[in-house]
């Protein structure tokens, strides 16, 4: 966070000092795991803890607090500031903050692929401008304040997630801190549990456009027809991404190199995109177009393009026992998933393709139909495919549908049972894909595996 005293803490949020005002803060954290020296604490009131009982352990080590309940003997060499909420405190100092320093704000949403899209963003910008960005999928009521809040004194940008979980969330957000610059990856049914229909999502991803900075850019997927439709009155700014479709940002010449990436050409240049498939070629797409919007030149976007991975969880391919894991475990929804099968279904593999599915979640009462429909539409070029998981059934009915026969699928209630059955059915040469939503666990395959990685015997001999 820019550095700042106690006294223009309680002012930017709206609170009291109850005492030294003049001690110095600048890193905002909300868990008393993660205080540093020059961090204060802010005592959050979640659904399953009160941050309230950690604060005599954050003080510690954090210089102050901010509370609602005042600690008590709080050392007397710490600062406090008391407010009347403190999850409004934490998001009225982003809104402070982004009124006092002068950094552009990226602000990227979509049904999939925000947190990839956001770490290319901030790797292009960042070869040419002091770049901040969100950590992990920070991108809700909490987590997007809380990257603002700790934004450094110097950033020239700040690139941030806004997801949402019901209608409203994104105006709040985005009323906040009137982004600069707003991008769409896509609009899929993700959180439909919470509103029903697609163009009711889509009607709550306005939300962003509606509460932009003014004369702000947005950039959007041509390819998405509820992207397109979301944008047709937006009277700003636009650039345009797609594959598909004529586009400000259209590639050619795009050479699917499987697991290895993708090669393509843009405006004149060639590129080698190492995260493999479509969908993160329409990250790059999305991130390239919103680098040239704010300036960066083509060569900053070269040497981004070479520096850029796949993040945590979201498309790593791990070597094992002389097959491939492809880790897609962080969350999955209908488009995902299918955008992940079509991967694995492109894939150069020596062995076999494996599709190991868990539950996809929030998807409301037509949650099963889902599943059901995700199940027949799995491309036959899979050779197994595993269900984890309760409504991981149904996918496998909908493969049944399509044609896959019994020896070709496999279910089991968690992702230990899988892990279990995988360790010994994994041969070499085969491409694994684990995805499922994350509340279902399956990262687990992923850490069981790896922790026991070395082939056995008979396999070496082989």
């Amino acid at each position: 966070m820019p550095t700042l005293t106690m006294r223009e803490l309680a002012q930017m949020t709206g609170g009291e000092v109850l005492q030294n005002p003049d001690v110095v803060v600048s890193s905002v954290v909300i868990d008393s795991r993660e205080v540093k020296p020059d961090s204060v604490f802010f005592a959050i009131k979640g659904e399953r803890l009160d941050g309230h009982q950690f604060v005599a352990q954050a003080l510690q080590t954090a210089r102050g607090a901010v509370v609602a309940q005042l600690p008590a003997s709080p050392p007397g060499d710490k600062g406090i500031v008391r407010v009347a909420d403190t999850t409004k405190a934490l998001q009225e100092l982003a809104r402070s903050i982004r009124k006092r320093y002068p950094f552009l704000l990226i602000a990227v949403t979509g049904s999939a692929g925000k947190t990839t899209t956001k770490e290319m963003i901030a790797t292009l910008a960042g070869t040419e401008r002091r770049t901040w960005k969100s950590w992990g999928n920070f991108n809700n009521l909490i987590g997007c304040p809380l990257c603002i809040d700790n934004t450094p004194d110097d950033a020239e940008v700040v690139v941030s997630e806004m997801g949402m979980n019901h209608k409203g969330e994104i105006a709040m957000l985005a009323g906040l801190t009137r982004p600069d610059v707003a991008v769409y990856t896509n609009i899929g049914p993700v959180h439909i549990e919470f509103f029903g229909t697609l163009d009711r999502i889509a009607e709550a991803k306005r939300e962003l456009l509606e509460n932009m900075a003014p004369n702000g850019t947005v950039v959007l997927n041509v390819d998405n027809e509820y992207v397109m439709n979301i944008s047709s009155g937006f009277e700003g700014r636009k650039v345009t991404f797609g594959i598909d479709h004529p586009a400000d940002f259209r590639p050619t010449n795009i050479l699917d190199r499987g697991l290895l990436g993708t090669r393509f050409t843009l405006q004149g240049r060639t590129f080698d995109l190492a995260l493999p498939g479509r969908h993160n070629l329409e990250n790059l797409l999305a991130a390239i177009a919103t680098a040239r919007s704010i300036g960066i030149s083509w060569e900053g976007i070269e040497r981004g393009v070479r520096e850029a991975k796949p993040t945590y969880h979201r498309g790593v391919v791990i070597p094992w026992r002389g097959a491939r894991l492809y880790d897609d475990t962080y969350n999955s929804n209908p488009y995902a998933l299918s955008r992940a099968l079509a991967l694995l279904q492109q894939a150069d593999v020596h062995g076999r393709r494996i599709a190991v599915i868990g539950d996809m979640l929030e998807l409301g009462d037509s949650e099963l139909e889902y599943h059901y429909e995700a199940g027949r539409a799995i491309p036959h070029d899979v050779d197994v495919v595993i269900g984890v998981g309760r409504r991981s059934e149904a996918f496998l009915d909908g493969a049944r549908h399509a044609g896959f026969t019994e020896e070709r699928l496999y279910h089991f209630g968690d992702a230990e049972g899988a892990a279990a059955f995988l360790e010994s059915f994994i041969r070499p040469g085969d491409l694994v894909l684990v995805k499922a939503s994350r509340g279902i666990g399956l990262d687990k395959i992923i850490t069981m595996l790896e922790a026991d990685r070395e082939p056995r015997p008979a396999e070496r001999e082989a």
